[in-house]
């Protein structure tokens, strides 16, 4: 009963990924603590009637929390065995192994934590003769051949040895500890009771960690120890670990990054390069080249139309574009302008269009004119249709509009995914951006020969990393012909086609294409000099493929960045990190100029060099909040309390980091609800609002799993619900619904229905306990129609190739997956492979 329910695994950062076996090397790091460091540990547990074991004990477990962050987990001990006196003298082992429990959920004072330890360890104690066999078979835990069951972290303390053993006539006694190059363990934390001091040392998985990180962490552990005896009354997390010097070098040493910038406006800087370099090709469309002497006339005359219809700094326009000539000429005449745009997507739900136009409050849209039924009429005032209009625009001046627009005032706003079920708008300022804009410019070493493949849709900021950036050094911007995304296997086809030097793809996407080289044994064109992912953590194995097609033909960077910090924040070279072993995750490196990063704990405290914290980010990256919601943005974007700026702030991205010995940031995961699903931010709490009102629901949790048939880099969304009546709705009435109001790529793989959600015993939803989905059979209606034509029938033997199952329908929405799934770009390249020529657009709009 006291173990039930707790974590089988502590989630300790280690410096290398656990093996599929664990491993036994071992090494050992001698420790000790000092003579009044000692004394003051022995005064406080007569002081709290505690044994030193119990002491040191709550130490070690208030040590494992700062490290982990995780306040529920086992922790081992071996206990004698021998309570009775008639077994003391008796030959034989009897040593047994207990779990003591660590809960240190609440934030409690040290003193308080070390009273819940000695009860646990009472506890423990008065059932030490249960073998920890039976206590496994008996909790029945998840088991795997990576790590020990129930606990992988394990405290010894050897009392005082007897005086009259260690004191023999003319011989003395002195303890010796060998180095076995063994560690049954991930940790062993080993302390000796001394007459005097405590001594002892960590044994530890020398696959795990490397000798420095456990060198840093027992000076950690030691400082920690010191804090929690001058001040026992302390909250744990506000006890520090760190030495001022260490302090230092977190906050300021690694982090300043603060250089001048010009004091310019986006669209100044390519009205800039305009006049640098007219004739040159700014846009490649096809066969089609556009100038930028065109492109910035063309985009002139449409801001003065703009202006002539009021349009001027903080105006917000609507812009619902497809990829084309036509986008970019929107994007830039609404700043020209002094407009800041706002991304519509035409492929999203209409239910969502609306609210997005209602909730930004704009009257004005730049559409085309098939696209204008897509929005409510009676919410704008006025619509400029690049099509139809182009008579009125072309009598409009092709000069330079003069518009005062500040550093402050809004470029574009950004609808993100939300956890109250309705997205949200981040605005973001023009400094900001064109601050990021310079940072990549030189990051990616563009020149004007350069040509950038325009992959992202402007719906997602990543579009502006590719356009403005490559535009700042006179490069050529390369639009996709085709909607929807690129099949992999004709990535590097176009990349030859067009002589394309630099690619920026989402992470997801780029592990694909690693696969497809991989199976294609495609060699890339000579043109490629530059690849740029982000989005999702890349995985090392993915990286470790690419290196190994690649090898140095092609530089590679890692990049990180939440829309509320600007786009991208971070950036990591491998060429710049020798020591970065074969197999180690992939950082995502160190802030650009002008943004700093800070890994701090709950208490916003910089975490120690290893140990996890949230990210938290600022400088000039930081957007200026939600869009009319400043109780969401009082959330998030706060104070920031290191900067020397009055006012500044920062904002906390809830995603979870630790700081490398060098000084890299490396990504862990999220602190929240909100995942990453094939590079786009999902707030699980949104689909679960919007699932809650079907009006046949009444529960509903929705997860994301990794899909062990797509890859274990692919996570795919999973809903849990319960119905108010029998029988549940079917999954094909469940996606229609909610693809009615959400974009495909937040619309789940999966739905299972559930007679009640399993809880933990504090009354929260027990996630670990919900089943696992029949991920043979995802998405599948209840109405069976065989498919008929030829088309039908390829597709259908595709999907069972991709998916593995029996039997396809032509209603079992395989057909539906989205622009942005991975599926569906296995199921281009493979259908293609099997002799059916398809667009990713055919198969994304097949009915």
């Amino acid at each position: 009963q006291a173990l039930a329910g707790m974590p089988t695994a502590l989630r300790l950062p280690t410096d290398r990924p656990r093996p599929e076996l664990q491993s036994s090397s071992g090494r050992y790091h001698t420790f000790g603590l000092s003579e009044s460091l000692s004394a003051a540990l022995k005064s406080l547990s007569r002081a709290a009637d505690a044994t030193l074991f119990m002491t040191l004990l709550a130490a070690f477990q208030a040590f494992l929390f700062r490290y982990s962050g995780q306040d529920d987990f086992g922790v081992g001990t071996p206990i004698a065995n021998r309570n009775h006196p008639e077994i003391e003298p008796l030959i034989g082992f009897f040593v047994n192994t207990l779990v003591l429990r660590a809960d240190l959920s609440g934030n409690p004072s040290f003193r308080t934590l070390l009273t819940e330890v000695r009860e646990n360890a009472l506890g423990a104690y008065a059932h030490q003769d249960l073998p920890f066999e039976m206590l496994v078979d008996a909790l029945q835990p998840d088991r795997n051949l990576s790590q020990s069951p129930l606990f992988q972290v394990m405290f010894m303390l050897n009392p005082a040895a007897n005086s009259a053993v260690t004191r023999l006539p003319d011989l003395e006694f002195s303890r010796l500890q060998t180095d076995t190059g063994i560690a049954l363990f991930d940790m062993t934390l080993i302390l000796n009771e001394g007459p005097d001091e405590i001594s002892g040392g960590v044994e530890y998985n020398a696959d795990l960690f490397d000798a420095d990180t456990i060198e840093r962490m027992m000076l950690h552990f030691r400082r920690l120890l010191e804090a929690m005896v001058a001040n026992p009354d302390t909250p744990i997390s506000a006890l520090p670990l760190l030495a001022p010097d260490e302090r230092q070098r977190l906050l300021q040493g690694w982090r300043q990054t603060s250089i001048e910038r010009p004091r310019q406006r986006l669209h100044h800087l390519f009205e800039a390069q305009v006049e640098r370099s007219p004739q040159a090709p700014a846009l490649i469309a096809g066969r089609e080249a556009i100038s930028y002497d065109e492109l910035n006339r063309r985009a002139n005359q449409l801001a003065h139309h703009l202006r002539e219809l009021g349009v001027g700094p903080e105006t917000l326009v609507g812009l619902s574009v497809p990829p084309s000539p036509d986008m970019l000429v929107g994007l830039l005449g609404i700043l020209k302008a002094g407009g800041a745009y706002l991304p519509l997507d035409p492929n999203y739900p209409a239910d969502r269009l609306a609210f997005m136009v209602e909730d930004a409050g704009i009257d004005l849209l730049v559409t085309q004119s098939h696209l204008l039924d897509r929005f409510p009429a009676d919410d704008l005032q006025a619509t400029i249709l690049l099509d139809a209009d182009q008579t009125a625009m072309a009598r409009q001046p092709v000069t330079n509009p003069a518009v005062a627009v500040t550093a402050i005032n809004a470029a574009y706003v950004i609808y993100t995914s939300g956890s109250t079920g309705r997205p949200k708008g981040v605005v973001v300022n023009h400094e900001s951006v064109v601050n990021h804009n310079l940072a990549t410019a030189e990051l990616f070493d563009l020149t004007a020969s350069d040509r950038m493949l325009q992959f992202a849709t402007i719906n997602f900021d990543a579009a502006l990393e590719e356009i403005f950036p490559t535009w700042l050094r006179g490069g050529a911007l390369v639009l996709r012909q085709q909607p929807g995304l690129i099949a992999t296997d004709a990535l590097t086809a176009l990349v030859a086609e067009y002589n394309i030097t630099v690619l920026d793809l989402p992470t997801a996407y780029w592990h694909q294409w690693v696969q497809t080289l991989a199976e294609t044994r495609q060699s890339l064109p000579a043109s490629l000099r530059l690849v740029i992912v982000g989005g999702e953590k890349a995985l090392p194995e993915r990286y470790e493929e690419w290196r190994r097609l690649v090898g140095d033909q092609v530089r590679w960077l890692n990049t990180y960045g939440p829309t509320e910090a600007t786009i991208v924040t971070t950036s990591y070279d491998p060429l710049d990190d020798p020591a970065r072993m074969p197999g180690a995750e992939v950082p995502i490196g160190v802030p650009l100029p002008n943004v700093t990063c800070y890994v701090l704990d709950a208490g916003l405290e910089p975490t120690p060099t290893g140990a996890p914290g949230e990210l938290c980010i600022g400088g000039v990256a930081v957007a200026r909040g939600y869009l009319h919601r400043p109780d969401l943005t009082a959330n998030v974007f706060v104070p920031d309390p290191y900067s020397p700026e009055a006012g500044a702030r920062m904002y906390r991205t809830g995603d979870l980091v630790r700081t490398k010995a060098n000084g890299d940031i490396e990504y862990l995961g999220r602190l929240d609800d909100q995942v990453k699903v094939r590079g786009f931010r999902v707030e699980l709490g949104e689909i679960e609002a919007i699932l809650r009102t079907h009006e046949q629901i009444s529960e509903a949790v929705v997860t994301a799993r990794h899909d062990g048939d797509a890859g274990s880099d692919a996570l795919r969304l999973a809903a849990y619900y319960v119905a108010r009546l029998e029988p549940p709705p079917s999954t094909g009435e469940l996606r229609r619904y909610l693809q009615s109001r959400l974009p495909g790529y937040m619309v789940p793989a999966f739905f299972v229905a559930l007679d009640h959600l399993p809880l933990t015993p504090s009354g929260k939803v027990n996630r670990r306990a919900l089943p696992a989905p029949d991920q043979s059979s995802p998405e599948i209606e209840t109405e069976f129609v065989a498919p008929t034509t030829d088309q039908e029938k390829i597709l259908a033997e595709v999907w069972r190739s991709v998916l593995g199952v029996e039997r396809v329908g032509v209603h079992d929405n395989f057909f539906e997956l989205g622009g942005d799934s991975i599926l569906s770009i296995q199921l281009v390249s493979r259908a293609n492979q099997a002799g059916l020529q398809l667009t990713p657009q055919d198969v994304f709009q097949y009915p």
